[in-house]
């Protein structure tokens, strides 16, 4: 391989992709520098109509712990 940097290199595959392939390429790149996830603020905002009944919330919170604060002792296999 020729000496070139890594940026030429990224330039030259480019080149060789049609324009919809390089859109796409374009659209991940842009989205390697953006945080993951969704920022609280617009997380309250999109969620701030949805009410819960609070003995759903408990029904759930119990469900829960019952289904994961289980300890199963076959998964260790543990020897006799």
């Amino acid at each position: 391989m020729t000496n070139t940097t890594l940026t030429q290199q990224i330039i030259e595959q480019l080149n060789r992709l049609t324009p919809d392939q390089q859109q796409k390429i374009l659209n991940y790149a842009r989205g390697l520098g953006r945080p993951r996830g969704t920022p609280g603020k617009e997380f309250i905002e999109r969620t701030k109509d949805i009410h819960i009944d609070p003995e759903d919330l408990r029904l759930m919170e119990q469900a829960i712990e019952e289904e994961f604060e289980r300890i199963d002792l076959d998964e260790w296999n543990l020897p006799a």
